[in-house]
């Protein structure tokens, strides 16, 4: 099973229908839940971390494979994204989860629950557009996987 946790809902109502449309393939390939938290209403980002870090940990695993989604993190193309998916499906004991913080980044009391920090890019996406780019790469790192040709 994948996981993605991320923090808010959509802002654009006009990407919800898009969402739902990978959601909807993605699941067509193996269980994938999307878990959306709710913002804190709060602008001091310290404590926004804080507060949405406690959130995030309550729906962690002791098993799970925890991928943050961090413009830091390690880059991969398309095809090493799903041969690195293939690998950890393969072999884990638990859930894959990918985390998407909120507009403050994700604090680093959770950095002992992450695995591995994934950049799709060093640019700044919304978190809206980054949500759908996402889910995108992982329908595209599926049909690479079972050899459907939609990933050309």
């Amino acid at each position: 099973m994948i996981e993605l946790i991320c923090i808010g809902g959509l802002k654009f109502k006009e990407l919800n229908p898009v969402e739902q449309k990978f959601v909807k393939r993605i699941n067509g390939f193996f269980k994938f839940t999307l878990t959306q938290l709710k913002d804190i209403g709060l602008t001091d980002e310290r404590l926004v971390k804080e507060k949405e870090a406690v959130k995030i940990q309550k729906h962690l695993k002791r098993d799970d494979f925890v991928i943050s989604l961090d413009e830091r993190g390690r880059q991969m193309s398309s095809t090493e994204f799903a041969g690195f998916l293939s690998r950890e499906i393969t072999r884990a004991r638990g859930r894959i989860v990918f985390l998407i913080g909120g507009f403050s980044g994700l604090s680093s009391v959770l950095d002992e629950h992450i695995d591995l920090k994934l950049s799709f890019s060093k640019m700044t996406f919304s978190h809206d557009i980054f949500r759908i780019v996402f889910l995108e790469q992982l329908y595209r790192a599926m049909t690479i996987l079972k050899g459907i040709t939609y990933h050309r």
